[in-house]
């Protein structure tokens, strides 16, 4: 074999130039791929640590918001509070007509329950107040009794026992006097409410108003007609179920806020436990529940195995089987600033527990036993299986 020669200087530069530029890009890419490598290394690690470490639970809050229902047929004519107001004790919510007037005076078959109620109001006065009569007289009776039975006393024709009991029986007998008259107060009160609302009827009557002229929101004022629902507590109105002049039919929902009093609320964080994980947490075990990488707080767990649920699609892990979790119910620590956004109702988190607490897990303090006489709960616990009990 012939040995190689460079023709000249110049092309040996330029060949060692090139080798030279070869063995620098080699060196990058080594560098890259080692620097790849690392990473990976350190991602698999840190996984593992993790692992080792901790447990993470998917989840989600739950918010037990307020929800204002029709307790009856209304017509809604205004409503005050809409998606995302801020709502004060006191605030009007809504303002409504009730239909079960209506209902009454379009039916020209049967007397209107209200006339019916007035006249029996009527009727139980006139009872009570004769009933008041009979009493008065039988207090001046006792009250001659005892008269005569002092002069008895005196002479020594009766001993004391007598007047003792004529004494117990005027008392009782006042009690009795001073039950009726309070009686006819509040007898008195319904009747003159009631007189009020029979004017109205007849005025609606006379006016020839019928169910369709319900929208007519003057003369519904004038009648004095129109109701308004006014909120208890503060909150954040998180719904609107109705829009204005609705017809509402009874039990059906109209506004849902959100209160601002958390601790009201019940607001509680849920977290899917399939059977085979469910060794890595029990009741009163602490857990971080994250948000998001700026929000997190702590929740502690209040109960295992509330019910069961089907995991969301999202959830599920791939090279599982488990579709189905039992439901662990954390309730949030107190003393933490939350911000409100985050504790909505649905909002989906990640509940991570600390794998040190694994030797404390006793599955007799979270499982209902089983025995011949039924489900007995160990003694210990009882007072932690339902969402509403506090520590």
């Amino acid at each position: 074999m012939k040995d190689f020669h460079f023709t000249t200087e110049k092309e040996q530069a330029e060949i060692e130039q090139i080798l030279l530029q070869r063995k620098k890009k080699q060196s990058k890419q080594q560098l890259l791929f080692l620097s790849i490598f690392i990473f990976i290394v350190i991602i698999i690690a840190l996984y593992c640590v993790r692992r080792v470490l901790y447990t993470d639970f998917d989840g989600y809050v739950v918010v037990h918001n307020v929800r204002f229902r029709a307790s009856e047929d209304i017509f809604v004519h205004d409503i005050y509070k809409h998606n995302g107001d801020l709502v004060k004790p006191g605030d009007t919510i809504y303002s409504y007509v009730s239909l079960d007037w209506f209902h009454e005076i379009g039916n020209i078959n049967t007397e209107s329950a209200i006339v019916v109620k007035s006249r029996d109001l009527k009727l139980q006065y006139g009872l009570a107040y004769q009933n008041l009569a009979v009493l008065k007289a039988k207090m001046q009776e006792i009250k001659r009794q005892i008269e005569l039975e002092d002069h008895n006393i005196r002479f020594g024709l009766s001993d004391n026992v007598h007047k003792l009991n004529l004494e117990r029986d005027y008392k009782e007998t006042e009690e009795q006097l001073k039950a009726e008259q309070r009686k006819l107060y509040v007898l008195q009160k319904a009747i003159n409410e009631s007189k009020d609302a029979v004017d109205r009827l007849g005025q609606v009557n006379n006016g020839g108003f019928s169910i369709q002229n319900v929208r007519n929101k003057k003369k519904m004022q004038e009648l004095g007609m129109v109701h308004y629902t006014i909120a208890a507590d503060s909150g954040l109105v998180t719904k609107n179920w109705i829009s204005e002049l609705s017809l509402v039919l009874r039990g059906e929902d109209i506004i849902e806020t959100q209160s601002f009093n958390l601790e009201k609320d019940n607001v509680y964080v849920m977290a899917y436990v399939t059977p085979n994980r469910a060794k890595f947490l029990n009741r009163g075990f602490k857990a971080k529940v994250i948000v998001n990488d700026d929000v997190e707080y702590t929740a502690t767990v209040v109960s295992m195995g509330a019910r069961t649920e089907e995991i969301p699609e999202a959830y599920r892990n791939n090279l599982s089987k488990d579709h189905i979790a039992a439901i662990a119910v954390l309730r949030i620590d107190d003393g933490q600033r939350i911000p409100f956004w985050s504790l909505v109702n649905g909002m989906p988190v990640l509940i991570r527990f600390n794998n040190k607490d694994y030797d404390k897990v006793n599955p007799e303090e979270y499982l209902l036993l089983k025995s011949p006489k039924g489900l007995e709960i160990p003694a210990e616990v009882k007072d932690h299986l339902y969402f509403n009990n506090r520590e």
